[in-house]
């Protein structure tokens, strides 16, 4: 999200900040959290993002909820409300996000919102939703090249982790162990040999001209329709994603490994939709409704912009999503403050060009982040319109549930500000599986064979991340050397910032 312009108030004492020297490389601090125990990176790896420039790295939660399909509901998301760390505005110059929740709620939690929406298919092997209490991270402003320490008290149902001191002190200490990286030559690419579709492309083809059938019926104005793709994978879940990273950059990648069940599992997203993002009350949802494939030549490319801005049918597609986000924001943001601030601009991406919109609104004072995911979830951009009727027809013509995938993914802060992606270019790994899923909204005059090639050229970056990955890592991996933070107990003379 952009840097707001709201006044920077001083902060209550739950938190502390702590700038350190650059490590140096960004390469090796992804490196060695990405083998941490239940660790979490929230990254901006786009060049000149418009809407995020800050990376977090945390590890080892001190609080992990989980919510089970068969007993929970929406009340379910209570539990991310903390008490005891009241809603401020945070330091201008230091991380939005100091500490709270970082974790992942699949599309199917769009059941609690939306029970008329159907459910028939078995849940993905990722839970429900699962979030986990972050205390202390690494934070990254990527623009400024500013690092920084920064913690907040603990969950009220933490053991004893140290004083917050104590905790900053051993995890810089820890960013200092860990050495640098060389690159090594990137791997030639190849497409996979090996994987399938959940879908053919017939049976593809077969679903967007039903999805045709009933627009025309009368039925709904936009689908978005998904297909999943399988392959075998026998490498480091962070050597995949490093690829993901490299081959698809985007403003909001997200790396969550989970270490309680064998095989290891992880969601790895590089995802350019912001879903939610709440500061200072200040709400901002950023829709993606239009693509046209990049072709790596500058005349070609010229064209499809030219295309993809003149495009009454894309144009139109996005309006449809933008009706849809202001409607669900007008149910928590004070009447009159939701404004549309961009109906639509291009944005360039390594495989794709995107039309995005900006939309913004004030949320009331007696709202919050947990009744902002209420008011919204799913995203409109994924499912369609109407929503509930367009989510009705997902589950009947899709095949299986999509997971995280078109869930959402980010942080929660303890201080009432919150930023969600909407995972759009997502990859989880099960063990040696890897899987990823893509969509196209499918509108009145949509053609079914161009659909499909939209698909295809969303998913070839993903797809090419996967053709390269291969056993021996494309970093020298030295991280070995760089011990975990397994306690917080170290201190140092380093000067804390503290509000």
């Amino acid at each position: 999200m952009p840097r707001m312009t709201a006044d920077c108030r001083k902060s209550p004492n739950y938190w502390a900040s702590r700038q350190i020297p650059s490590p140096g490389n960004a390469d090796a601090i992804r490196r060695a959290f990405a083998k941490l125990p239940n660790a979490a990176m929230l990254e901006s790896v786009a060049a000149d993002s418009p809407s995020s420039c800050w990376s977090y790295y945390v590890s080892a939660p001190s609080v992990t909820i989980s919510a089970d399909p068969d007993t929970d509901g929406p009340d379910w998301l209570n539990a991310l409300r903390v008490p005891g760390f009241p809603n401020v505005a945070t330091a201008c110059a230091e991380p939005p996000f100091r500490g709270g929740w970082i974790g992942y709620l699949s599309y199917e939690a769009g059941r609690w919102i939306e029970p008329k929406a159907g459910g028939r298919h078995d849940l993905s092997a990722f839970k429900l939703s699962q979030w986990r209490f972050y205390d202390t991270l690494l934070a990254h402003d990527v623009v400024t090249d500013r690092w920084f320490v920064a913690g907040v008290s603990a969950h009220p149902n933490s053991a004893s982790r140290g004083t917050l001191d104590e905790r900053l002190s051993h995890l810089a200490a820890f960013v200092r162990s860990i050495p640098l990286l060389r690159r090594s030559p990137d791997p030639a690419f190849s497409i996979p040999s090996s994987g399938e579709w959940n879908l053919t492309d017939d049976e593809y083809l077969q679903r967007v001209s039903r999805i045709l059938d009933y627009i025309h019926a009368g039925d709904v104005y936009q689908v978005n329709m998904t297909r999943r793709f399988r392959a075998a994978l026998n490498a480091d879940p962070v050597d995949l994603y490093e690829l993901l990273c490299g081959s698809n950059p985007a403003s909001y990648a997200a790396f969550i490994r989970f270490d309680g069940d064998v095989p290891l599992r992880t969601i790895q997203s590089s995802s350019p939709e912001l879903f939610l993002a709440l500061e200072d009350s200040i709400v901002t949802t950023r829709p993606i409704k239009g693509t046209r494939p990049r072709s790596g030549g500058a005349q070609r490319d010229a064209e499809a912009i030219a295309e993809l801005e003149n495009s009454e049918k894309e144009r139109a597609e996005l309006n449809m999503i933008i009706d849809l986000e202001r409607n669900d924001l007008g149910r928590v943001c004070e009447y009159g403050s939701i404004r549309v601030e961009h109906p639509g601009e291009i944005e360039s991406h390594p495989t794709v060009f995107h039309r995005t919109a900006t939309i913004r609104g004030r949320l009331r004072k007696e709202c919050d982040a947990i009744d902002l995911i209420r008011a919204t979830f799913p995203g409109g951009s994924i499912t369609g319109a109407p929503k509930v009727r367009a989510m009705q027809i997902i589950d009947e013509l899709e095949t299986e549930s999509r997971g995280p995938y078109c869930g959402a993914i980010g942080y929660i802060g303890v201080n009432g500000d919150m930023q969600l992606n909407l995972p759009i270019r997502t990859l989880t790994t099960i063990g040696e599986r890897v899987e990823l899923a893509v969509g196209s909204g499918v509108v009145a005059d949509s053609n079914p064979r161009e659909e499909l090639e939209e698909l295809n050229a969303k998913a070839a970056g993903m797809m090419r991340a996967i053709a390269s990955c291969r056993h021996d890592a494309t970093f020298l991996d030295q991280t070995a050397r760089a011990e975990a933070p397994s306690s917080f107990a170290t201190c140092s003379d380093a000067t804390t910032s503290r509000h």
